[in-house]
Order: structure tokens, then sequence, then C-alpha cells
């Protein structure tokens, strides 16, 4: 919690004021009992007129202040709640981003997801409600009892006695709920991740059938999650029925001692009305602290896993690379083998490749062959357990994983657009002025221009989230635009040209080749015939490699390679000898 409570600093205003209204609520509140026993004592046998508007005059103001009072304290509590919330959901977000590949695999999406949302929601309510009774509940049940004190010394034991049996029951009762609201907070995480899965593949589920399995599937963890909850809601129920009995008890044995202390003269009517008051007063703020309790206890959970976020270490960036030189390749890559945190076997083993400068590497193979490891290892998400790669500009590797990555364009699988215009996509993470002659000269050499001239808004046309209202083919074109305005030293397209024609295709890499001659051209893909032109064609097979070579040696010699090349041909393999 010690991290968390930086962000009160801005806030302290009213998380001072906030409280502080409420204290005054209280001491208003704690009058009235003494109020009406003035009225049943002296002003009603009096039969005073005047004196008893005047004091129901003078419990409509205090009503009325207390209103006043109630409203403001609510509006800086919830000033305070709101404000600390979206400074840590800011740096929550903010210190995700900051997190090494590693870290947000071990953490999860779905589970970030809820942290971000959820969890921080959970914290702000209990701040709201921390900042509007943590004062006001103890002055209300201390002032009773002190208030009490003053009437009847001997009744007030009763007082004590009850308010001791209820906090009791309330630790017990958090020390209980405490775990279930863990895993509830668990359960919450695979809910999400699960819903997020689903809603990803949804049409992958509707082709293959799947939709009645993957509803039983939600509803098993739904289950989990309901159960859950209702263990902790029946025994959060317990606590205001116990309540009730303490206190109603407590109310008789007050009410018995009080007639008999009235019968005795030691005690007045109006003073035993006051003493009911103070004990319903109680009552009251008990059953809110209960509230505040279980609320609480949630939102120090949320509070843990939220730190445990800031915990994590910051990906270091500007931390120093060994340095290694290279008059030949500007890629090397020497026995690389890497495993991912939660794999059982290698997803890469004893992987050599290299490039010469300028030159083009294709790289091929299977499903789960090791493709997508290789380029997450090439922009440096990931480094190898064993082994050594390194790349190379002007025969000099890079000084730091910043400098690594910003000598890589990236073109993913999938193809990312955001919500915006075309020109903001394109632009994005550009930290100098982009004219829009460097736009279009990306577009041209991406394939994209065409398409783009056509729109009325052309460089503004609108981009809908994650560019829905684009086909597939044009994000694809447009990402690789984004990836190709730098003119970086390396290009990386992973299977970013599927939705593309072989006429498009091949258009646009020999673009790339005319326009950015001296760019190491790195392509992943399924198409033999997209690789054909490479200087290497590297191919895995179950993350072993299994040939490193061009295509026409590798057609002749290799027979994964000729299997995939001829599968998409439609000739059958040639058996020598």
């Amino acid at each position: 919690m010690k991290k968390l409570s930086r962000y009160f600093k801005g806030y302290l205003k009213e998380t001072i004021l906030g409280p502080l209204f409420k204290l005054l609520e209280a001491i208003f509140e704690l009058l009235v009992p003494i109020i009406i026993a003035k009225i049943v004592d002296n002003t009603i046998p009096n039969s005073d007129k005047k004196q008893l508007y005047l004091m129901i005059a003078l419990l409509f103001g205090l009503a009325a202040i207390g209103v006043v009072v109630a409203i403001t304290a609510q509006y800086y509590s919830s000033k305070a709640a709101v404000g600390v919330t979206k400074e840590m959901t800011k740096d929550l977000f903010a210190k995700i981003m900051t997190l090494s590949k590693e870290d947000r695999d071990e953490l999860t999406t779905s589970s970030l997801v809820t942290r971000l949302t959820s969890d921080c929601f959970q914290i702000q309510t209990g701040i709201n409600q921390f900042l509007r009774l943590f004062l006001r509940a103890p002055i209300i049940v201390f002032g009773a009892i002190i208030m009490a004190f003053t009437i009847s010394a001997k009744i007030t034991i009763y007082f004590i006695a009850m308010v001791v049996l209820l906090f009791f029951i309330v630790f017990i009762m958090s020390r209980l709920l405490n775990p279930i609201f863990g895993q509830i907070r668990l359960a919450t995480d695979r809910i999400v991740n699960l819903t997020r899965e689903q809603i990803q593949g949804v049409r992958v589920i509707r082709a293959f059938g799947q939709v009645k399995a993957e509803e039983e599937h939600f509803e098993d963890h739904n289950n989990v999650y309901t159960n859950l909850q209702i263990k902790a809601n029946n025994l959060s129920s317990l606590v205001t029925p116990l309540t009730y009995v303490v206190v109603n008890v407590t109310l008789i044995i007050v009410i018995y001692q009080g007639n008999l202390q009235v019968r005795n003269n030691l005690l007045s009517q109006g003073m035993l009305v006051a003493l009911v008051n103070y004990l319903l007063q109680i009552l009251t703020e008990l059953l809110k602290m209960t509230m505040l309790v279980t609320s609480l206890n949630q939102s120090f959970i949320s509070a843990k896993r939220i730190n445990a976020v800031f915990d994590k270490p910051s990906e270091d960036i500007s931390a120093p690379l060994t340095k290694v030189f290279s008059d030949h390749y500007s890629l090397v890559a020497d026995g690389i083998t890497f495993t991912y945190p939660t794999a059982a076997e290698p997803a890469l083993s004893q992987i050599n490749f290299n490039m010469r400068p300028g030159s083009f590497l294709g790289i091929i193979g299977g499903t789960g062959a090791g493709k997508s490891t290789v380029v997450e290892l090439l922009n440096h998400l990931y480094v190898p357990q064993e082994g050594s790669l390194a790349i190379f500009q002007n025969n000099e590797s890079p000084n730091t994983i910043k400098e690594w990555r910003s000598w890589i364009g990236l073109v993913p699988q999938k193809a990312e657009l955001f919500q915006g215009t075309i020109r903001s996509n394109l632009v994005l993470g550009q930290e100098r002025e982009i004219s829009d002659s460097e736009l279009w000269e990306a577009l041209e050499i991406a394939q994209a221009a065409d398409f783009v001239r056509e729109k009325e808004g052309q460089l503004d046309e609108e981009v809908a989230a994650f560019g829905r209202n684009f086909s597939g083919g044009q994000r694809q074109r447009l990402t690789i635009a984004r990836a190709v305005l730098e003119k970086r030293p390396f290009l990386i397209l992973d299977d970013s040209t599927s939705a593309l024609d072989y006429l498009t295709e091949s258009r646009l890499l020999s673009a790339i080749k005319e326009k950015l001659g001296d760019t190491n051209l790195i392509m992943i893909s399924q198409r033999t015939n997209s690789l054909k032109n490479a200087d290497n064609i590297l191919v895995l097979d179950k993350g072993k490699q299994v040939g490193f070579d061009h295509h026409d040696n590798l057609l002749a010699s290799n027979s994964l390679y000729q299997s995939i090349h001829y599968s998409q041909h439609g000739e059958e393999v040639q058996n020598e000898g």
C-alpha cells in the first residue's frame, strides 16, 4: 500500500476536508438525542409550546446543516477517490507499457486488463467509503458511548460490551472472507481471459461448430465465479443479523435496566430515550463499518494485485549491450536456443544463419516451426538462453535495446491499425515532422497509394478501430507503408503479405529493392513463390533448422522445402534414385 499512498499527495486538501465534514455531521447527530431528552423531560411536562417549537426548529436546523455538511463531505471524498484512482490508473497503464515481454506473459493480458479496470474501480470505491466513514463511524460509536456514560455509567458498560462483541464478529468475518475475495479476483481474471479468447476467435468457433462447447466452457468458469460470490455473500450476510441480534439483546437489557433506574429516580424518561437513540446510532454506524471493512478488504486485495505490477522492474531499454563488430554481415545468429518461460521444450534449438548487408533473407516453415519466435528475438523482445544474436550497421552492433529496436521496421503478422486517420497511423511513433511527400512515397512502395488516392479524405481519411473499414490486403499495405516510412536498416515482414495477390506482392518486393536498396529485408512467408528471389532461405521445422540456402538449392535437396513448394504448385515431389 506504500506505493499507492503517494497518489494522495496531490489530493491532501480533499483527503482532509472530506473526513472533517463527516466529523461535523457526526457531532450534529450526537446532539439530537440530548435535545429529544430535554423535550421529553422538560418541554412536554411543562406544556411549553414556545420552547417546543424552538426545539423542533433546532432539530430541523441541525438536519439541514447535516445535509449540507454531508453533501460537502461526499464531494471532497469522491473528488479524492476519483482523482487518486485516475492518477494510479494512468501510472499503472504506463508501467504495463514498460514491462518486458516475459513479465507481461507471466501476468497475462486478461489479468492486466482486470487490474486496470475492476481492481482500480474497487480501490476507488474503498477510498470513497473510507474517507466518508473512517472518522464518522468511530466518532459516532465512541461519541455515543461517551454521551451514554454521562447519562448512566452503569448502563454504558453494556454499550461497551456490545461494541467489543461486534468488533470481534467483524474481525472473524474478515479473516474468513479475505481468502475468498482473493479467489474471486483470480476467477475474474480467468473469465476475462476466456471471454477475450472467445471474442477474438468467434469466427473459428462458428466455423467449426463449437459454439455450444464454448458456451459450456464459459458456463463452467462462470459457475466457479458464481459459487465463490455466493459463498462470500453468504458469509457477509451473516454480519447484519448477528449485529441486530447483539444490538437488540443489548437494547432489551438497556430498557430493562433503564426502567429500574427510572423507577428509582436515578434516570429520567428523556435520558432513557436518549440512551436508546444512542444505541440505535451505534447500530447504524456498526452496520456501515461492516460494509466499510468488507469493501476495504476487497480494496486491499486489489491494491496488492496492482502493487505486484508496480513491483515488476521496468525494461531498461537504455542499458548498454555488449558491443560486437562484423566486417561481412548485417545479422548473425550463432547457435541460438530459446525456451518460453512456461514451456517444457525449446521453441528454437541451435539455430544458425546470417545476412550480408542489403540482402534478402526468407524464413519458412510449418505451423509451430518457430518463425514468430525468431521475429520476437530479432526485435529483442526476448533474449536467447543459449547462443548469440547480433545485428550490425556500418560494421557495428547497437549500443542499447532502444537503438536495436530503432534499427528495425516491423510489419506484424496481424495488421494493427488504430482509430484515427491514415496519416496518424502512418506517422505512429515518429518523433520528427513527416511531410506529405514522404507519406506518399511510403504508400507507393507499399502499393497502397492507388486505393488511398481513391478515398475522399486521402491521407486524412478516417480509420476505424482495428482498421475495420479497410480490407485485409489494404490493412496489410498500410502497415507496410508505416514500417518503410522511416527507412530503417532492417525491415521484417512477418507473413504480412498473405492477403496480397502474387502480382501486388511482386510489385511490393520490387519497390522495396529499388527504393530501399540498402535495407536488410527479412520476410517470413508460407509461400515459396514469395521467397524464390531471397538470397537465402531459413527452413524451420518444430523449432529446429532443417535448411539454409537459396531457393534453387533447397528445391533440389531439401525434402521439407520440396513438400511445401510442390503442395502449393500442384506438382509431385520427384524422388531421386
